[in-house]
C-alpha cells in the first residue's frame, strides 16, 4: 500500500474514517493475541527482540511501556507499567503518546516497541519522553528497519506503508490529522529519524545522547509470517538459529539485510555527565509516583 501525497496531514492506512474504528482497534488486538497463542515460533522470535530491549534499559525505575497493544512485552518484563491509548486492552494505564501524562524526571526507562511508526508527530512524543526521564534514564525504541531486503519484504507482504519522503520535520508542530482508530502508519519513520536525519533528530530532543542505533534480522522475521501469515519456522532449535542469523548478518544488516532496528537514547544532565561502557541490565521498577 502506497501513501497518498495529496494531503501531507492525512498519511494513514485503512479504516481511519470508520465510526467504529475503536472497535476495530480492539478486534486487531484480539487477532494479535490469538496469533501469539497459536504461534510458538513467533513468541520465540519476539522474545529474542524483547530481551535485547531489556538489556538496554538503565538500572533505574520505574519502567514505562508506551503503546503496549496486545501486551506481549510484559510477558518478558513483568515489572513494567504498560500503557495504551484506549481502554480495554489490558494495559495498566491509559495514556496517549502525543500527550504523555508524566511529570518531569519521574521514570527510569520508557519502552516504545513498534510505536514510533504509528505516530503522526513522532518528535512530539520523543521530546516528552526525554523530559519525563530521570537523568541517565533511557528511551528504548524498536522499529521496522529499512534496508534493500526489508523494502522488498515490506513492500510485497506487509499492509503498512513505507514512505521515505514523508515530510516528518516539516509537519512537526502542526495539528494531527483525523485518525480516531489510531491506524496511521509509516514504517519509514524510524529510518528517517535515526538514520537519514540522526543528527537533526537528536539535536531537537533536548538533553540526551544516542547510546546505540543498530539494525538486525534477515530471513527469520518474514518466515515467521508475523501476526497475519502462515509461519514457516521450526520451533526446535530456533533460538540457536536466531543467534546465528544475528552473527552472520551483523556486518551488512545496516544496509542490506536489516528488518528491525534498536535505538537507545539516554537523558543527560550537566550534573551527571555521560559515562561510557557496556549497557546495564534492567532491574525491577520502583514504586514511584509518575503522574
Amino acid at each position: 500500500m502506497r501513501l497518498s501525497r495529496s494531503d501531507s496531514d492525512t498519511y494513514r492506512t485503512h479504516r481511519c474514517s470508520n465510526p467504529h474504528a475503536l472497535d476495530d482497534y480492539g478486534c486487531e488486538i484480539e487477532r494479535q493475541r490469538d496469533a501469539w497463542r497459536r504461534k510458538p515460533a513467533l513468541r520465540t522470535l519476539y522474545g529474542h527482540w524483547y530481551r535485547q530491549c531489556c538489556e538496554a534499559l538503565s538500572k533505574m525505575g520505574p519502567t514505562l511501556e508506551i503503546g503496549s497493544g496486545s501486551g506481549n512485552f510484559k510477558s518478558c518484563y513483568p515489572g513494567l507499567i504498560a500503557t495504551d491509548v484506549v481502554q480495554g486492552t489490558g494495559a495498566d494505564l491509559v495514556a496517549d503518546a502525543m500527550t504523555l501524562p508524566l511529570r518531569e524526571e519521574v521514570v527510569g526507562n520508557i519502552i516504545a516497541f513498534d510505536v514510533i511508526h504509528h505516530l503522526q508527530r513522532p518528535l512530539r512524543f520523543l521530546r516528552q519522553a526525554i523530559v519525563a526521564l530521570k537523568p541517565r534514564g533511557r528511551l528504548v525504541i524498536c522499529e521496522p528497519a529499512v534496508s534493500l531486503w526489508s523494502r522488498v519484504v515490506y513492500g510485497l507482504f506487509h499492509h503498512e506503508p513505507l514512505d521515505l519522503k514523508w515530510p516528518l520535520f516539516e509537519l512537526d508542530g502542526r495539528p494531527l490529522g483525523f485518525d480516531p482508530g489510531h491506524f496511521f502508519s509509516n514504517q519509514a519513520i524510524g529510518e528517517i529519524l535515526f538514520w537519514r536525519a540522526r543528527a537533526q533528530t537528536v539535536s531537537e530532543l533536548g538533553p540526551c545522547r544516542l547510546v546505540q542505533a543498530r539494525k538486525f534480522g534477515f530471513l527469520l522475521y518474514p518466515l515467521s509470517g508475523g501476526f497475519s501469515n502462515r509461519c514457516l519456522l521450526p520451533t526446535r532449535g530456533l533460538r540457536t538459529i536466531m543467534k546465528l542469523e544475528d552473527w552472520v548478518t551483523k556486518p551488512v544488516a545496516g544496509w542490506l539485510t536489516g528488518m528491525r532496528m534498536l535505538v537507545v537514547l539516554e537523558k543527560t544532565s550537566p550534573a551527571l555527565p555521560a559515562v561510557s561502557g557496556s549497557l546495564p541490565h534492567a532491574e525491577e521498577r520502583e514504586n514511584n509516583q509518575i503522574m
